[in-house]
């Protein structure tokens, strides 16, 4: 079970074999469970003894669905022992109908063992908590495979190897005696290794296979919390009919169509609406014209003109149109040219004979190209001269060629090791495809549809790289997205894509890169130089930024180091030539202030802010001791015009802090 399961209810039909059914599976609670408080469940909390709850992974109607670990496989050493918990809400607990819906789901379900269909461990209740224990499905819902492959459907080959396992299922249900009644995309999951299991048989109605004439006649048991799927019901469930056969063969047919077109076959309007207005589903691409007409047997709102089984109907999918063409026309040329030789002359039979033996040759290679694989047969084509022959076998083996391009970008599309499909190699097949076949609608709506969900995927990234941008992301990162990552995935999806940053993204990297030159922020300014060279080299106002981070790269680059190796608590050598480039800025600036300066608080704040560079560089710093050399002549001259103006007390500050900087250039 998974997050994907959705609980579905319907009428009960309690004859009596059900309600021994019931008894012998009922679950009773406890006499203090009845009283007790409702329990909270969440992680971490142990059922029973036994199962201990990991998430919460999605829920129904009525119940909600958890992971667990059964924790007594768990010491027995096995190793897959994660459950599925499908617990009854505490809502329904007091409601008779909601329990009884529970229980019958688990026993239909326990009554059916197969491959296709979910496994139901164990059904029980623990503190007020009703519960069933189910197999765990790591995957997907059919829901989710289906809008995977909007808009077109899945290929016939992916579709029918779905189709035949969900088949299988209900085949075997049917065998014994049971029917679904809920089929739909959200009531089937996909598991990693690709194989299908049909859940949720809650409202699963047994047949009458057996009925006994003599036995008394109940009447149905419908409970308020019953209810179909409308888009999926068959008429006859809709109008409240016993379910049957018929109406599971309704239901597949339906998520059949849907699984080939991605759309619902009457727009997900109800059966008996859809009946009223005369909706009628269009024919998929994919399917040829007598396996169309086993789909719409399939899907008739009338029952009995539904006359068709599931498996007759998997029957149909199955079966190919073959045509000999290809024999045929080379059978044809051949009478054509024996036909001619035998009306030559005498004198031209040995001539003809090499000819016939040569036309031979060419029908024995043309065959044998008949039947060769795909990939054998597009290579042969591609040094073959002869025109006629490719022209011919272009024509008989379009629909192999197709389908075998097509299983080439399913794959591509179905590549789980990336976030997005690799679309440059998909549009090379595509390329390779339409060289062949120029005039194929198929091909063309085809490249059209990967073509908008390209346009959607660069769409995405583009919008994540603005988030990252604005918000001055710019390190990369190992558990998240980063503009390095992100512009790498957008070249992959477009091997020629060239992003182009916006005003707001410029102009939020170019006020960072002027914090971090302020700040003399090494760190900073590492993440915006290889930021800068990545994306905004091209644009008209960061490339002087760009520019001149790189005239600094490596000056940052030593001065990061040396902060690192200081700030982990080790020695290291003050990179004085680095420094030189790194703090040049920095220093030229104060030396414009302090030469601006008339005012003795314009002096003294240069002063406070040279004081800063104490802690950073060394006392023999070139650019230090030059600016302290400057700034103590600037003091004393200042000082000796205080004098003249009879402020001793201010001169003699000055002139303090003056012996102060040029005993520091002395020691």
């Amino acid at each position: 079970m998974t997050a994907q399961e959705t609980t579905s209810v319907d009428s009960l039909n309690t004859n009596a074999a059900q309600d021994a059914d019931k008894t012998r599976y009922a679950v009773k609670p406890s006499a203090n469970a009845k009283t007790a408080g409702k329990t909270t469940l969440a992680a971490g909390m142990l059922i029973k003894q036994r199962y201990l709850l990991e998430s919460k992974i999605g829920s129904g109607g009525m119940s909600d669905i958890y992971r667990a670990t059964d924790t007594f496989l768990q010491q027995a050493g096995v190793l897959n022992c994660s459950v599925a918990i499908k617990v009854l809400q505490q809502q329904f607990v007091d409601q008779p109908e909601a329990l009884q819906l529970l229980l019958q789901e688990a026993h239909k379900t326990q009554q059916l063992s197969h491959p296709n269909i979910v496994r139901v461990y164990d059904v029980d209740c623990d503190q007020q908590l009703y519960f069933i224990v189910m197999e765990f499905l790591d995957g997907e819902s059919l829901d989710q495979v289906i809008k995977r492959y909007k808009p077109k459907g899945l290929p016939l080959k992916s579709a029918l190897n779905l189709l035949q396992q969900i088949a299988a299922a209900l085949n075997f249900a049917h065998r014994n005696g049971i029917v679904h009644a809920d089929l739909k995309p959200a009531n089937i999951m996909v598991n990693r290794a690709g194989e299908v299991k049909v859940l949720d048989f809650g409202v699963a109605q047994k047949l009458q296979l057996n009925h006994d004439i003599y036995a008394a006649e109940q009447q149905s048991q419908t409970a308020p919390l019953s209810g179909y799927t409308p888009a999926y019901a068959s008429p006859q469930l809709l109008a409240g009919n016993t379910p049957a056969v018929a109406d599971d063969v309704f239901s597949f047919a339906c998520l059949s169509y849907e699984l080939l077109t991605s759309k619902h076959p009457f727009d997900r309007m109800p059966a008996d609406k859809a009946a009223s207005g005369k909706k009628q589903a269009n024919k998929p691409a994919h399917l040829n014209l007598l396996q169309w007409q086993a789909l719409k047997r399939a899907l008739q709102f009338d029952s009995k003109a539904r006359n068709i089984s599931i498996e007759q109907l998997m029957q149909h999918f199955n079966r190919q149109l073959w045509r000999g063409l290809a024999t045929a026309a080379a059978l044809g040329a051949l009478a054509v040219v024996s036909w001619q030789y035998y009306q030559q002359q005498q004198a031209q039979l040995q001539s003809l004979a090499r000819q016939t033996a040569e036309v031979t040759q060419q029908q024995q290679q043309y065959l044998q190209l008949a039947d060769a694989q795909p990939a054998e047969l597009l290579a042969a084509l591609a040094q073959s001269d002869k025109v006629w022959q490719r022209d011919a076998l272009l024509r008989s083996q379009q629909q192999r060629l197709l389908n075998h391009f097509e299983q080439q970008i399913d794959t591509l599309l179905s590549d789980r090791r990336f976030s997005y499909p690799n679309y440059p190699e998909i549009e090379h097949i595509l390329s390779q495809a339409a060289a062949l076949f120029p005039d194929s609608h198929y091909l063309a709506e085809l490249s059209s549809s990967l073509l908008r969900s390209k346009q959607t995927a660069i769409e995405v990234l583009r919008g994540q790289m603005n988030q990252l941008l604005l918000n001055q992301q710019y390190q990369p990162r190992q558990d998240g997205p980063d503009p390095y990552s992100v512009l790498q995935t957008l070249r992959r999806v477009d091997s020629q894509y060239q992003l182009q940053p916006d005003a707001n993204e410029t102009s939020v990297y170019i006020d960072a890169f002027n914090q971090a030159v302020a700040a003399n922020d090494a760190a900073a300014l590492q993440q915006l130089i290889k930021v800068g060279q990545l994306i905004f080299a091209n644009h008209s106002e960061a490339a002087p930024l760009v520019a001149q981070g790189q005239q600094l790269a490596a000056a940052v680059d030593a001065m990061a180091l040396y902060n690192n190796t200081v700030a982990d608590g080790a020695a290291a050598d003050f990179p004085y030539q680095a420094a030189e480039v790194f703090y040049r800025h920095s220093f030229q600036q104060l030396e414009l202030e302090l030469t601006q300066s008339a005012k003795v608080a314009d002096i003294d704040a240069v002063y406070d802010k040279l004081q800063q560079f104490n802690s950073q560089v060394p006392a023999d710093f070139s650019l230090h001791v030059a600016l302290r050399r400057k700034l103590a002549d600037k003091y004393l001259n200042l000082s000796g015009e205080l004098l003249q103006s009879n402020q001793v007390r201010t001169a003699e500050r000055l002139m303090r802090r003056a012996n102060e900087l040029m005993n520091s250039l002395s020691s």
